[in-house]
Parts: C-alpha cells; sequence; structure tokens
C-alpha cells in the first residue's frame, strides 16, 4: 500500500504567533488547528510575546526578557473549550494592543512598510468580534496575519470538524491525519509525549521539527538576542523576503528532493 502524500501540523491557535510556527506552516500541506481543547489560563493561545520598551535593558538571563500582550475574555470558565470563548468587548484592548506594537517597534526599519498596515487592518475587524467564538475567529485571523508576504497559502481545517473518540493524544493525531490523508505529521519541537508506534501502525511519518532560531538586528545594541518573540518582532526588523528564505524547507527526511532514476541528470 503507497503511503498518502501530505504534511499536516496541528497546533492550537495562536495570537500572533512566534517564528518557529511558520517554518512549521511553510512544511505543511494542512494547518489543523486544535479549536476542540479546553483553554489555558496561562496559555500561548490568547497571549504572544513581544520585546520590552526601547531603553528598558533587558533583566538577567534568568528572568522574562519579553512582555506579554493577552486578549481579554468575556465569561470564560475553566472548562470551556477555545472554539467557545468569547473577545470581552467592554474593553478598548485591540487600540490598546496597536498602540502598544507601536510604540515598541515604530522605530523599527520595516515596522511601518511591512507589519503596521496588516495590524491597523486586524485590529480594526477584531475590535468587532464578539459573542462565542469571536477569540477563535481573532486567533485564526491573527495566525493568517503574514502568510501571504511570507509565501505561505496553507489549507486550514477545524479539528472540530473531525471525529475525535480516540482516547489518548497521539491516537487523535493519527486519526486526524488518516482523515485528512496525510502521509506525514510534522510536530512541534515541544510535543515530545507523542508515541511513535501508532503512527508506523497506520503507516504515517512522524517528524520533529528541529529549526534553528536565526538571530537578527533586535534594535539592542550590546545586550542578548531574545529568542521566541512574535512575528511582528522579526517583521519590524527583518526584509520578508530574508524571512521567506529563512522558511525554505532544509533537505532532510521526506522533504529532501526524490533522487533522481539511474540514467537520468
Amino acid at each position: 500500500m503507497s503511503i498518502p502524500s501530505g504534511v499536516l501540523i496541528a497546533e492550537q491557535p495562536h495570537y500572533l504567533p512566534w517564528l518557529d510556527f511558520y517554518e512549521q506552516v511553510a512544511r505543511a500541506d494542512t494547518v489543523l488547528v486544535l479549536d476542540n481543547v479546553q483553554w489555558l489560563r496561562r496559555g500561548w493561545q490568547r497571549r504572544a510575546r513581544v520585546g520590552l520598551p526601547p531603553g528598558v535593558p533587558l533583566p538577567a538571563p534568568s528572568e522574562p526578557a519579553f512582555q506579554w500582550l493577552t486578549i481579554p475574555l468575556e465569561g470564560a470558565r475553566r472548562d470551556d473549550l477555545l472554539s467557545e470563548l468569547a473577545v470581552d468587548t467592554s474593553r478598548p484592548w485591540a487600540r490598546k494592543h496597536l498602540a502598544t506594537l507601536t510604540m515598541l517597534y515604530g522605530k523599527r526599519p520595516y515596522f511601518r512598510s511591512q507589519v503596521k498596515p496588516r495590524l491597523e487592518a486586524f485590529y480594526a475587524e477584531a475590535e468587532g468580534a464578539r459573542g462565542p467564538g469571536s477569540l477563535l475567529k481573532t486567533l485564526l485571523a491573527s495566525m493568517a496575519l503574514f502568510y501571504e508576504p511570507l509565501g505561505l497559502s496553507p489549507r486550514v481545517e477545524l479539528a472540530s470538524k473531525l471525529d475525535r473518540s480516540h482516547p489518548d493524544k497521539t491516537g487523535r493525531l493519527v486519526s486526524y491525519c488518516t482523515q485528512l490523508g496525510m502521509g506525514t505529521y510534522y510536530s512541534a519541537v515541544g510535543s515530545l509525549y507523542l508515541r511513535p508506534g501508532p503512527f508506523r501502525e497506520a503507516e504515517v511519518r512522524l517528524l520533529w521539527q528541529k529549526f534553528r532560531y536565526p538571530e537578527y538586528d533586535q534594535g539592542r545594541k550590546g545586550e542578548r538576542f531574545v529568542v521566541g518573540l512574535s512575528i511582528v518582532d522579526v517583521l519590524s526588523n527583518v526584509r520578508e523576503d530574508e524571512v521567506r528564505e529563512w522558511l525554505k524547507p532544509s533537505p532532510w527526511g521526506p522533504f529532501a528532493k526524490s533522487p533522481l532514476p539511474l540514467g537520468e541528470g
């Protein structure tokens, strides 16, 4: 039996994600958004890591060298699923976040040309999102905000539309791959709980992310580089075409070019 083609990644929805996420998307045919999981009060789902204000020195390496932007929620309960959550529209969070990002990055070389126009459009729409499901809608829009300038055009699916009856996390991911006809699952580095056995049994390749985070000028002369900030930090400081080069898949595993048949080349 031939192994299906196609690469799947599965991620919870995120707010203005980090560079590693876009490297996963660059390798994927399909992005499966895990909208049917419980939300985490202190998780990354509705929070984005951004830099500290200009002129504020970085703390000791043992302390966080970033700040969080957090989307407020209305009436959220501990057991609610991500797909059920509502943004708190009584607070002017969208305007505040745009103002904060403009303050943080307004003097960086590419913020006004590459980032600010997209942020303005995003926050103008996000400001009107309300009711159950409005957080998910906002997070999906933030994830897709920089797909086009980074040369990405993934198929996006919601896990809530698929069968999730398998009792454990590994089995569910394998099931998602087979339901979507994907032959490879590309896992983020942190998903070390996955068991390879069920993937092998289903003839689905399991690959772990091997992305080497490139350093770039963050405007902090003489200070250490801060890893894992939002894509807003990256594209405020680096040209889009250079970031696209970072995201190009390196030739390993099934991502390598197929060898030419004997007698060719």
